[in-house]
């Protein structure tokens, strides 16, 4: 698989970080320019005709393609604004608890950290996987209202075991709210349970555009669940008309939902799997061939991407480094030392992985 001409990436640039922003593809952004032109020709003609039956073919087409009710699902900008909606309609008070993992996407650990400013407890444990889904159990208590977990974290892209916590929580109560970045897309959606709060982005892995997250409520939350925003909508009884307008915005990138779908549907029948699985083998094993990077500990890899140690260095040095040559990777500072992650997209060559390590490779042994 080669879908380089699907996209805009500039020919000179090996990117290999999809797995942050993701990238459009051009069949997309077609659809998308053809919007945006028809809006500003009559705006208010858009709005009363268009808009609205657009938005609901878009969004019924995601939940189809995630297999959720499409009275479940609804969009929203991004995860991060999925994961507040959660955390409002729970309305957490001083004293309830909140267990969460070390493994957390940073947006997430600030959202806890400012929940803990106003008196809820959050207890966070190891989030390695090697018995994970004890300790968050474990954690759990008489007071806790929410377990909060990604599906896959980053940048470890680690798959952590989100069925066997829910299926164990289902009936007490408990909500597991999963952030849901790398899910759409690339891996099956977790059990739509009682109490099972999806989160999701699907700029990356489903090629919508950036502004364009989901959410996927359980069956009890769908009659009550708002939006953040408080717009003209907000108090219908019909979760998908509440969530339909938040106010004047460029709204096009969430009536793509078909086109992308159907990008994606197509790519699965062209061999995206074995593309996945080939790469990311082959990128692991050359990432581990260069000098200082080692592996991290067993646990189950998202489909498209790889994650490894690095030895101790300026993350940040290495991005800019990297990047003024042409290259883009994931590295950062963790807990647990800095780690890289590569991407692997519909684009992405093997040459586009040997050429990126070798450029890192050398720019490593200059930071040595």
């Amino acid at each position: 698989m080669d879908r380089r001409d699907d996209y805009a990436i500039a020919p000179e640039r090996t990117f290999l970080n999809h797995g942050s922003f993701g990238a459009t593809p051009l069949p997309v952004l077609e659809v998308a320019r053809g919007l945006r032109a028809e809006a500003e020709q009559d705006y208010p003609g858009f709005y009363h005709e268009r808009v609205f039956p657009l938005l609901e073919a878009s969004r019924r087409a995601v939940c189809h393609y995630l297999g959720v009710p499409a009275d479940r699902g609804v969009f929203v900008r991004n995860a991060t604004t999925a994961m507040q909606t959660v955390v409002d309609h729970l309305a957490l008070r001083p004293g309830d608890r909140v267990v969460t993992t070390s493994r957390e996407y940073e947006a997430t650990t600030v959202l806890l950290r400012l929940l803990t400013a106003r008196g809820v407890e959050v207890e966070t444990v190891d989030g390695g996987f090697s018995g994970l889904g004890e300790r968050v159990l474990a954690a759990v208590g008489p007071r806790t209202r929410a377990v909060v977990v990604s599906h896959v974290t980053s940048p470890w892209s680690q798959v952590n075991p989100v069925d066997e916590l829910s299926d164990a929580l289902a009936g007490t109560g408990v909500a597991v709210v999963v952030d849901g970045a790398h899910t759409a897309g690339m891996m099956p959606m977790p059990v739509a349970g009682p109490g099972v709060f999806g989160c999701l982005t699907l700029h990356k892995w489903l090629h919508l555009p950036t502004g364009t997250g989901f959410l996927v409520l359980p069956e009890e939350a769908a009659p009550t669940v708002r939006p953040v925003v408080t717009s003209w909508f907000a108090e219908s009884e019909d979760l998908a008309r509440r969530f339909s307008w938040a106010g004047t915005d460029d709204v096009v990138a969430h009536l793509l939902g078909r086109e992308a779908v159907a990008y994606q549907r197509d790519l699965e029948r062209d061999g995206l799997a074995d593309h996945r699985a080939k790469l990311t083998t082959h990128a692991h094993d050359r990432l581990l061939a260069v000098p200082g990077v080692y592996a991290l500990p067993p646990a189950p890899r998202a489909p498209a991407m790889v994650a490894v140690g690095l030895p101790a260095l300026d993350p940040e040095e290495l991005l800019a480094r990297l990047h003024r040559r042409g290259v883009d990777l994931w590295c950062g500072t963790t807990g647990e030392g800095p780690v890289l992650r590569l991407s692997v997209a519909p684009y992405t060559t093997a040459e586009d992985v040997d050429h990126g390590l070798g450029v890192l490779d050398e720019e490593l042994a200059a930071l040595r």
